[in-house]
C-alpha cells in the first residue's frame, strides 16, 4: 500500500471517483475546465490496487491570514475512496502520507471541511470556526439610520482590486480567512449569477461589500458580507433592506463576531449556527516563526502529543517567539488538536483547562492565556 502523486492521466478517474463518492454528475459543458483546475492548482495523491484508483485525495497549496501574517496552508479537499475497498486502512495512510507532503513543501498549517468531525480529531485537526447563516423575513428588512457613502451594484464581471483591497483588510481581523488569489476569486468565489455591492465613502474609497445573487423570484441570497467601517455596515444593510418590496426572503451568510444583527430593530432573527472548518497545526516549529504572540510568551511550557506526525512529539519554551525543543518539565499537556484550536482563537486556554482538555499548572494556563491574541476565527471560503 503506498500513496503515490497522480498525474495528468489519472485526473478523469478521480473526478469519476468524486462523482460516485459525493453523489453528483458533472455536467459535460464543465468537466474540461474542473479537469483543467485540478491539473493547474491543486495536487492529486492517490492508492492503486491492481492499477485502479482506491484512493485519493486533493492537495490545495494554498495561505491563510493570521492577522497580518500570512501563513502557507495545506488544504485537503475530495478525501474518498469507493465502498468496495473500505476499511482497508486506505483513508488513514493517504491522510498521514499527505500531511507529511504538506510538510515538507513548508506549509506549516493544513485545514479542511469535515464530513465527521471525530473522524478528522484522530488526524489532529480541530474545529476552528463556525458558520451563521440568517434567514430574514420581509418583517426583518428594516432600515438603519442613512449613511452619507454611496452603493455602486455591478456584476460580478466587474470584479476589481478594489474588492480584493477590502477583503485583504477585512481579513487581516481574523484566524484563518484564506488568501485570495485572482484565480481564487474567479473560480471559487462567485457562483454563476452573482452580484457585487460596493460600499464607498464620502472620498469615493471602497470601505465594504456584499455578493449576492437573486436565488429565485422571491430569495435574495446573500453570500459574503464585508464591512470595515460602520457607515460601511449600515449602508450595505439599508441597500439590502431596499428589497423588502422585492422578496420574501433573504438569505445572509454572516461572520458569527459581526454585530450587524445586533443594531437590528428585532435581532430575534431564524439563526442556523454549526462548527464549520478544521485546522491543525503541521510543523510547530515552523507555524510559531510566524506567530504573532499578544505578549511575549516566556513563563509556560507545552507538551505536545500529536497522533500522526511524531516530529511534532515534544516539549516546547519560547525564545523570542519561537518554539524551541526542550528536555523542561512541570508544563501543560495538550494534544495538537487542543493546541491549534487555540492559536486560532477557536478557544481560549483557560476554558480548555476548565473542561479538562489541558493539563497543567493553572498559572502556566493563565500565561498561556495572557499571551494568546484576541483575535477571532472565521473563513468564507470552501474547498
Amino acid at each position: 500500500m503506498q500513496t503515490e502523486r497522480l498525474g495528468k492521466q489519472d485526473l478523469e478517474e478521480a473526478v469519476q471517483m468524486s462523482e460516485y463518492a459525493f453523489r453528483y454528475r458533472l455536467p459535460d459543458e464543465k468537466r474540461n475546465a474542473r479537469l483543467e483546475q485540478l491539473e493547474q492548482h491543486q495536487q492529486l495523491y492517490g492508492i492503486k490496487e491492481n492499477g485502479k484508483l482506491a484512493a485519493k485525495l486533493q492537495l490545495l497549496p494554498l495561505a491563510i491570514r493570521l492577522g497580518e501574517q500570512t501563513v502557507p496552508m495545506g488544504g485537503i479537499a475530495g478525501v474518498t475512496t469507493y465502498p468496495e475497498y473500505r476499511r482497508n486502512g486506505y483513508i488513514k495512510q493517504i491522510l498521514t502520507d499527505t500531511l507529511y507532503h504538506i510538510r515538507e513543501q513548508g506549509m506549516p498549517v493544513s485545514m479542511l471541511h469535515p464530513f465527521y468531525v471525530d473522524f478528522y480529531r484522530r488526524f489532529g485537526y480541530e474545529l476552528f470556526t463556525d458558520r451563521t447563516i440568517y434567514t430574514l423575513k420581509k418583517k426583518d428588512l428594516v432600515r438603519l439610520a442613512p449613511v452619507e457613502g454611496t452603493i455602486e451594484r455591478v456584476k460580478k464581471e466587474a470584479h476589481g482590486q478594489e474588492v480584493e483591497e477590502v477583503y485583504a483588510a477585512y481579513a487581516s481581523l481574523y484566524s484563518g480567512m484564506l488568501e485570495r488569489q485572482n484565480y481564487w476569486w474567479k473560480q471559487r468565489v462567485y457562483r454563476e449569477h452573482d452580484f457585487i455591492a460596493i460600499y464607498r465613502d464620502t472620498k469615493g474609497k471602497a470601505q465594504g461589500y456584499i455578493i449576492y445573487e437573486i436565488a429565485t423570484p422571491d430569495k435574495l441570497d446573500i453570500s459574503e458580507f464585508v464591512a470595515l467601517t460602520a457607515d460601511a455596515r449600515a449602508g450595505l444593510w439599508n441597500f439590502i433592506a431596499q428589497h423588502d418590496s422585492m422578496f420574501e426572503e433573504v438569505k445572509l451568510d454572516l461572520s458569527p463576531h459581526d454585530p450587524l444583527t445586533f443594531l437590528l430593530p428585532d435581532p430575534q432573527l431564524d439563526v442556523k449556527h454549526y462548527p464549520y472548518f478544521m485546522a491543525r497545526i503541521v510543523d510547530i516549529s515552523a507555524f510559531f516563526a510566524k506567530f504573532d504572540w499578544l505578549k511575549d510568551p516566556q513563563n509556560f511550557i507545552l507538551h505536545v502529543q500529536d497522533p500522526i506526525i511524531r516530529e511534532n512529539n515534544a516539549t516546547y519554551t519560547f525564545q523570542d517567539g519561537k518554539a524551541v525543543v526542550s528536555d523542561a518539565d512541570n508544563g501543560i499537556d495538550l494534544s495538537i488538536n487542543m493546541l491549534s484550536a487555540i492559536v486560532f482563537g477557536y478557544k481560549r486556554p483557560l476554558v480548555l483547562w476548565q473542561a479538562g482538555l489541558l493539563k497543567g499548572p493553572e498559572e502556566m494556563i493563565q500565561n498561556l492565556e495572557d499571551s494568546i491574541p484576541k483575535r477571532v476565527p472565521y473563513i468564507y471560503d470552501f474547498f
